[in-house]
Formats: structure tokens, sequence, C-alpha cells
């Protein structure tokens, strides 16, 4: 009965790892965060523990709102964001206009520095939104470490909603599959879908997949 029990529990033990089950994937750990930034919006002691400023509160008014009213339980769509064709050294290029590249960088620190460009995706894509929703995507943002070992490189989810601004969780892959996630509402409102993200990642060469559907 003992040696049962203990078959058991180290089964149990092994589908909570994240290559066991699709409820431990990088999938759920982002609906994990969408979740807890849901809190955050709803929470006044959170919002003045960290901004006093009401207009931050303001521009995320809508993610708040759709919180509110249930609105983040089920993606109407989720996509996939890699580097692809060398799709960061556009992005670079792009936000620096073309003013600095990887070039004479060394791999690891073209590595690096390719991962921060990653992780500020979601600012990237805010700041065009105007300081407010950069603000208030910087206030509600978190974040969370675990180990994935289907996780082989960096990546981003974007989750979509029907009537409520989409999420954006990146995935940073450290040694011994280490992750760092981190998800911030994407408060432009012209980020609604995928093919709005080709439309303004396209010529950079990011791959945009779509993961899953209604």
């Amino acid at each position: 009965m003992k040696k049962i029990l203990a078959l058991c529990l180290a089964a149990a033990m092994l589908l909570t790892a994240c290559g066991g089950k699709k409820e431990s994937s990088l999938y759920t750990h982002g609906l994990e965060l969408v979740e807890l930034m849901g809190e955050m919006t709803q929470s006044d002691a959170y919002y003045e523990l960290f901004s006093p400023a009401a207009q931050v509160r303001e521009a995320a008014t809508e993610a708040a709102e759709a919180a509110r009213m249930g609105r983040y339980q089920t993606p109407k769509a989720v996509y996939r964001i890699s580097d692809g064709e060398g799709g960061l050294d556009g992005l670079l290029a792009k936000a620096s206009q073309g003013n600095v590249s990887f070039d004479g960088m060394s791999k690891d620190l073209k590595a690096y520095v390719q991962s921060r460009i990653l992780g500020s995706l979601a600012s990237i894509l805010n700041s065009q939104a105007g300081t407010e929703a950069l603000a208030a995507s910087s206030i509600f943002m978190c974040s969370k470490s675990f180990v994935c070992d289907e996780a082989s490189e960096n990546t981003a989810y974007l989750y979509t909603y029907e009537e409520a601004p989409a999420v954006l969780v990146t995935f940073l892959v450290g040694e011994g599959h280490a992750v760092y996630a981190s998800g911030a509402y994407v408060l432009d409102r012209d980020i609604t879908d995928g093919d709005s993200l080709v439309t303004l990642f396209g010529f950079t060469g990011l791959r945009v997949e779509l993961l899953e559907s209604e």
C-alpha cells in the first residue's frame, strides 16, 4: 500500500512539471499572470502603494472593467511571438531609429540585449498609446519564475479577449530551463490580434503564430 501511495505521489509530481500536463505549460503560466493582473486592477491598496497619479489608473480603466466583468476568463485567441528571421534585429533598428545594431557585439552580449528587447516588447507597444498608458502598463505588470523543461527559447504570448485589452506575456529562458515570465496589458487600442501585430512588426521579421482561437 505504501509503495502504491509513493507511486501515486511521484506521478502527481511529474504531472505538475511544466512539460507534463497542459495545465502546467507556458500557456497556463501566462493565464495565471493574467488572473493576478486582474486582481491588481481591482485593488485600491495595490494602486495606492505603487502610483499616486490618478491618470495612470484612468489609462487602465478598460482593463479594470473587463476584469471586473469576468472578460479575462477565456482568451478569444492566443498568439506566439518569436524572433523569426532576425526580427529582434529589425526591432532594435526601429527602436533606435537605425542608430544601433548588433554588429560588433559578442555572442553573449547580443543574446542578452535580444532578451532585453523581447522583455520590453509590451513597453514598446504601449509607448504608442501615450505616457499614461505606458505608466499604467508598468504599474499593473507582474512576473513569476519557474522551471519548464519544454522551454528552449525566448518567446512571448499575446492573449486577446472580447471587449478587453490584450495581455502580452514574455518568457525568457535561462540556465537549466529556468523561465522568467512577465505579463503586461497592451493598452494600445490598435493591438487586438495577430493581424495587427503582423502589420506592426512584419517588416522586422518577428514571427507571429496563432496558437489557438475560439
